[in-house]
């Protein structure tokens, strides 16, 4: 045990340099990595530590010593990562949206997937980059390609490429949608459904909804948080696609068809055992009266177990995404071309006016 745990250690020091590296970054204050008031931070650290891993990898000649520890960042800490990001989930968020805004959504998401999916298969991409890109579109971002990536087994230049084309474009309608918000005249709740259906990541629905206005940021939030609870359902589908998916493809005669309880990655329950806990209440929040000593303060201290696991998630989901940067060779990445970037704005501009001409249909 200790043998693997002393191989692991160089490539896991290196990693968790990049991701600390990546959250000042993510944190610095001035435009574009801080913008409006509350302030906001647009650009993820998921995103930056994936760029800081791939130029590590694509400038320098990593040693081999590193290479066991970067594998279990990817292997090891984002199963658990994408079980304590569970704890941010509360399932009775769908009843604080009404039914038109959750039609929307509905509607929305599963266009934005397909279409995305459709466009790169016939653009002659792969169908897992594909699909990676239409989650990334149609969900939450960077966080939902995190979570299907292990499912379908895809490998690290289709996820950070994926990452890499929704963050961007997510990043770029942080922009656009206040400007075109006050052109059309939308109202608070409008603009606020609005974003928080076709933004692609959260900390961007937030920065561009509290743009417009706090009651649309606020309204942009819970619309968002009830489209990430559609990964539950979504990750079921990727599983139960991808096995149709190899069968067809590498072992339609050798191995019979899987019963459904092995076709579900064992991360999937945890995250969606979190979840519950978090929407019954099982991860109460607590005050700690301490007295003073060398370590803290005397005082009360508020200990939220919800957004601790959620921080926990996001900072181990960080450093396995800069092993993904680091295990990511641009030039594979050259070979696919600009090819997704095109499907991704496509993908973007269609779910921003599909979602505009739903709401004002509905809404």
């Amino acid at each position: 045990m200790n043998s693997i745990w002393g191989k692991r250690l160089p490539g896991l020091g290196l990693i968790l340099g990049i991701a600390l590296l990546a959250l000042q970054i993510h944190r610095l204050p001035f435009p574009p990595f801080s913008v409006d008031t509350p302030t906001s931070h647009p650009i993820d650290a998921i995103f930056i530590a994936i760029i800081l891993g791939m130029l590590l990898r694509n400038v320098f000649t990593l040693p081999l010593w590193f290479r066991d520890g970067i594998q279990y960042a990817v292997k090891g800490l984002l199963p658990l990562g994408i079980i304590l990001l569970g704890a941010q989930l509360n399932f009775f968020e769908v009843l604080r949206v009404s039914l038109q805004s959750l039609l929307v959504s509905t509607i929305c998401v599963l266009t934005a997937l397909f279409l995305t999916y459709w466009l790169c298969v016939k653009a002659g991409i792969s169908k897992k980059l594909g699909f990676l890109i239409g989650v990334g579109t149609a969900i939450c971002g960077g966080t939902a390609i995190v979570v299907m990536a292990p499912v379908i087994e895809a490998d690290e230049s289709d996820t950070a490429l994926s990452v890499a084309t929704v963050t961007l474009f997510g990043m770029i309608a942080i922009f656009v949608f206040p400007a075109l918000g006050t052109f059309f005249e939308m109202t608070q709740i409008d603009f606020g459904i609005w974003v928080g259906v076709a933004v692609h990541a959260t900390p961007q629905v937030i920065a561009a909804g509290f743009a417009y206005g706090t009651e649309a940021g606020e309204i942009g939030t819970i619309v968002k948080l009830v489209r990430v609870l559609m990964l539950v359902p979504l990750t079921i589908f990727a599983t139960l696609w991808y096995a149709q998916y190899q069968r067809a493809n590498n072992q339609v005669y050798i191995v019979p068809k899987p019963k459904f309880s092995t076709l579900v990655p064992a991360f999937i329950f945890g995250f969606i055992f979190m979840a519950i806990a978090n929407t019954f209440y099982f991860l109460p929040e607590m005050t700690l009266h301490l007295q003073e000593n060398f370590l803290w303060s005397e005082g009360p201290y508020l200990v939220q177990p919800g957004r601790l696991f959620t921080d926990i998630a996001s900072f181990l989901i960080t450093m396995a995404m800069a092993g993904i940067g680091l295990g990511t060779d641009l030039q594979t990445v050259r070979k696919t071309g600009f090819t997704p970037l095109y499907v991704g704005l496509f993908s973007a501009i269609v779910l921003s006016a599909l979602s505009f001409l739903l709401i004002r249909i509905f809404i």
